[in-house]
């Protein structure tokens, strides 16, 4: 009579399911965030409509073609950053304080798939400002050339991670999303007037100018430029950029811990 001998512990431990996290609720979960983001009208007004407007008509007048290069990559680059942080900032915000990313929890999906969702479609919305705004720039009178354009769209894209950082932060220390939208509208426009991209940054006072180059706006607004006269993007600017990010991510990830632990 023969008798079955149970299989050894790491021979059962090889064999038993692995419990993990599911990782098809998660995709489902940031593929919905994404289409949220493109559909949000707000979101598109602010980050694509405005820049267009403000390009065309601004770039009207006797302006040589490297100042319709200029604008166009200050444009540009203000609607990527905007994609970054109004994607992020005041839905995480009332995502939490409506207690929604609680009840997230009692899924088998990571907590951090709603943070992943965010990140990117801020990234997403970053990308398809940089493109469309791109396009008035690769089809008007700016003239850049396509390669130019394709370039610029991926290059602010990924500029666009500090202001994702940024609205990450703001969700997780604001309070409440009324609250975290006006921070975010600030910071929106005083990152943009101040970092050179509304006015290039040698038209500001001396004093000005010095307060501009430590924010990471006036360095994303190097790098279009860079892309759009074909100057070259110095890894000075890439740096400092990701640095920024880094140091916003780190904080953003602090705010959350601890919003998520007195919570």
């Amino acid at each position: 009579m023969s008798t079955q001998t149970a299989p050894s512990a790491p021979a059962a431990a090889r064999s038993a399911p692995r419990p993990r996290r599911a990782v098809a609720p998660a995709a489902a979960y940031v593929r919905l965030e994404v289409s949220r983001t493109v559909r949000n009208p707000r979101a598109v007004l602010l980050s694509v409509l405005v820049p267009i407007l403000l390009l065309l008509v601004l770039s009207g007048g006797d302006m040589d073609d490297d100042s319709r290069r200029g604008l166009l990559a200050g444009m540009a680059a203000y609607g990527a950053i905007g994609g970054g942080l109004f994607a992020v900032g005041p839905r995480l915000a009332a995502e939490r304080t409506s207690g929604w990313l609680r009840q997230l929890r009692a899924t088998p999906m990571s907590p951090y798939a709603a943070i992943v969702g965010k990140g990117a479609s801020g990234l997403l919305l970053a990308l398809i400002s940089a493109f469309v705004v791109g396009a008035v720039g690769r089809f008007g009178p700016a003239g850049i050339s396509t390669v130019q354009w394709l370039e610029l769209s991926v290059a602010l894209a990924l500029c666009a991670t500090v202001t994702t950082a940024l609205g990450l932060l703001i969700g997780a220390a604001c309070r409440s999303p009324e609250t975290a939208q006006g921070v975010s509208m600030l910071s929106y426009i005083g990152l943009s007037a101040v970092g050179g991209l509304w006015v290039p940054p040698d038209q500001f006072p001396s004093w000005l100018q010095d307060v501009g180059q430590v924010l990471p706006t006036y360095h994303v607004g190097e790098v279009a430029r860079a892309i759009t006269l074909g100057t070259g993007v110095e890894l000075a600017d890439c740096g400092i950029i990701a640095a920024w990010a880094l140091a916003l991510g780190t904080a953003a990830t602090v705010a959350w811990r601890h919003g998520t632990r007195v919570r």
